[in-house]
């Protein structure tokens, strides 16, 4: 009762509980990362991450947060890491045509292209796992969709890579966030912009749909 009237106070009480759920759920991703030997546990660790993640930001917190991240983690071991995978032979093949353009002194024109496509890859990575989590796909659906994304949303993506950069310098002055944010502050900005993005595409649909019908 006494918050009700006290909007400072009720805003410090929010942060305060997003504080705790997001170090309460870094820890368990770190946990399962590891227990995944690290490059086996990231994909579905960061897909078990969003999925609590994601519900809270839905309003949902009548849920046990170990049981759904146990069990999206068991449920998408093998597709999260297939994903992994094929993220990181991406990554190989414009490494090494970057390499190959630098070594055969190519125009400067080949390397912005494939810079810019880096970039692009790079964004692609840190969105597609929560977008796999909350837009189920197939796997080639998912690159297809993650890219559209990036590019189709600048804004969103401008936001992503502005909060991604803070939060990433914020914690290197600060090690000791790291055991507590370096992975769900992150996975935090980057689904609600996903969520932002999807409730902002459905809108055109039903606007499109009744002047059909209309």
């Amino acid at each position: 009762m006494f918050l009700e009237n006290q909007p400072i106070l009720q805003k410090l009480y929010l942060l305060a509980i997003w504080i705790s759920r997001l170090a309460t759920v870094n820890l368990l991703w770190l946990a399962f990362t590891l227990l995944g030997l690290g490059i086996f546990g990231i994909g579905p660790s960061t897909a078990a991450m969003s999925a609590v993640i994601s519900r809270w930001i839905d309003g949902d917190s009548s849920f046990s947060v170990v049981r759904l991240f146990m069990n999206v983690y068991r449920k998408h071991f093998i597709k999260t890491n297939l994903i992994f995978l094929l993220s990181a032979i991406v990554g190989a093949v414009l490494l090494f045509n970057y390499s190959f353009i630098q070594a055969n002194s190519l125009p400067m024109f080949y390397s912005v292209i494939t810079v810019a496509m880096g970039m692009i890859y790079l964004l692609i990575c840190i969105i597609i796992i929560p977008l796999y989590i909350n837009n189920h796909v197939s796997i080639m659906q998912l690159f297809k969709t993650s890219t559209l994304f990036v590019i189709g949303y600048p804004v969103n993506s401008l936001i992503i890579v502005v909060a991604t950069g803070g939060l990433v310098i914020i914690q290197l002055f600060m090690p000791g966030l790291l055991f507590f944010f370096s992975g769900s502050a992150i996975t935090f900005v980057v689904v609600l912009r996903i969520k932002k993005a999807i409730d902002k595409t459905r809108a055109i649909q039903d606007e499109m749909r009744e002047s059909v019908n209309v």
